[in-house]
């Protein structure tokens, strides 16, 4: 299961890495632009500025930023600093007890998506999760473009 915890962490890094300059920026106005509640942020970014990815300042000029490399964070990585596992049913945990599941022949199926789910996150970087976010921009503008229209049209 995707907790809120672990897609807020991801688009708040997300939201940070796309910072275009190297000042701070007011972790409400990332709270906002992410339609995450502003009093969840300063736990949020806790996590975030305890595993050394992100740089906190107070005063006029201060906020948060970014701090590692996209490149180097997985969403493993951001899975781990949640503290909740990534699982798809309860059943792939070894603790889990259940009577069916030596027999089960759902349970060699959750366990082979688990282990893709697994491997995807492993593999996945936040500079991965900000080119597909860029594509699909690349991809909105191209569908609102006059020449889109006009392509679409065509072909009705």
């Amino acid at each position: 299961m995707v907790t809120n915890k672990l897609e807020y962490l991801l688009l708040t890094l997300l939201d940070l890495a796309l910072n275009d300059t190297d000042d701070y920026v007011v972790s409400r106005d990332v709270a906002e632009g992410q339609g995450i509640s502003p009093k969840y942020m300063p736990q949020l970014m806790a996590l975030l500025t305890r595993k050394g990815w992100v740089d906190s300042a107070r005063g006029c000029k201060g906020g948060v930023k970014l701090v590692a490399d996209p490149r180097e964070i997985t969403v493993s990585d951001v899975v781990e600093v949640a503290g909740e596992p990534l699982i798809i049913k309860p059943c792939v945990s070894s603790e889990y007890h259940c009577e069916r599941k030596q027999g089960c022949p759902l349970n060699l199926l959750w366990l082979k998506a688990q282990m893709s789910v697994d491997r995807i996150a492993e593999n996945t970087t936040l500079a991965d999760l900000l080119e597909i976010k860029s594509r699909l921009e690349m991809r909105m503008l191209e569908e609102d473009s006059p020449d889109a229209e006009g392509k679409t049209a065509s072909l009705a």
